[in-house]
């Protein structure tokens, strides 16, 4: 899921695997939660798409019925982790769920469905942790990694033309590879 604008896909692909194959639920979220993967592009709250509940449910009636239920399964799951702490289950409930405050919230949709949650750099996926998404980094640790987004074209050119890249260091030294 690049970035929060497929997210949708998530629902879809439930839908698609119970209605159409006939997958019984835990199936459907078993094959969903390995198929996708979450990749978090910018750090800023606001560029984590929100959809009104109204909208959402009238242009995707199906769709919508799924998201409810992906929500209310992972609410049960924030419940059963916090039970037993001095953590605010409410709070974390409000900063976590999928379906809260009149929004559906598709970058928390994509880290509950995937299997891997990264940022495009070092930096950006620490930021990630500590900040943007701590709670959801607090409840699966291992779903966040660093997928370092792009490539220089120095690095590139290094890397996938050696001979030209050997060339170039002959007529004009090394220091063009940093």
């Amino acid at each position: 899921l690049n970035d929060t604008h497929p997210t949708v896909a998530v629902p879809e692909l439930m839908r698609i695997l119970m209605d159409e194959y006939y997958l019984t639920w835990d199936e459907a979220w078993e094959v969903t939660t390995k198929t996708c993967a979450y990749t978090n592009h910018t750090i800023m709250a606001e560029a984590l798409e929100k959809w009104p509940i109204e909208l959402f449910s009238r242009l995707l009636p199906r769709i919508y019925q799924i998201v409810e239920e992906i929500n209310r399964r992972f609410i049960k799951d924030i419940e059963a982790k916090y039970a037993d702490t001095d953590v605010n289950v409410q709070d974390k409930i409000r900063k976590m769920a999928i379906v809260y405050d009149g929004q559906v919230k598709m970058a928390h949709m994509a880290i509950v469905a995937g299997y891997s949650v990264n940022g495009v750099a070092r930096l950006h996926t620490d930021i990630l942790k500590k900040q943007e998404l701590k709670d959801f980094y607090e409840m699966f640790p291992e779903r966040f990694n660093n997928k370092t987004n792009g490539i220089t074209q120095r690095r590139f050119l290094l890397h996938g033309n050696p001979l030209l890249a050997k060339w170039v260091t002959d007529h004009i030294g090394d220091e063009w590879i940093t």
